[in-house]
């Protein structure tokens, strides 16, 4: 399972920067929405598709957890080089 998270992780974190590219808005944008949004989506995934499919909802309910903790620091994260790098232009 953890490499399902660090795979998860690492196609987010491609596709933001892939995105995003050297504009500080967008890693802004990109920051919020993965902050503010995607969690709550992720685990709603987890509770409502994977949990009736495996029949566990103990167990897909704590890695539904986990994984919207992840896409959270991830946002966080985004939020931090938005805001921080110099070496992003300010369009």
């Amino acid at each position: 399972m953890i490499l399902v998270l660090a795979m998860y992780i690492s196609l987010l974190s491609f596709a933001v920067s892939k995105f995003a590219g050297k504009k500080r808005h967008r890693w802004i944008h990109s920051g919020y929405m993965t902050v503010f949004l995607l969690p709550f989506l992720v685990y709603a995934i987890f509770l409502g598709i994977i949990a009736p499919i495996v029949q566990a909802g103990i167990g897909v309910s704590f890695f539904g957890i986990i994984f919207a903790i992840a896409t959270l620091v991830t946002g966080f994260v985004f939020l931090y080089v938005g805001y921080t790098s110099k070496n992003i232009r300010e369009d």
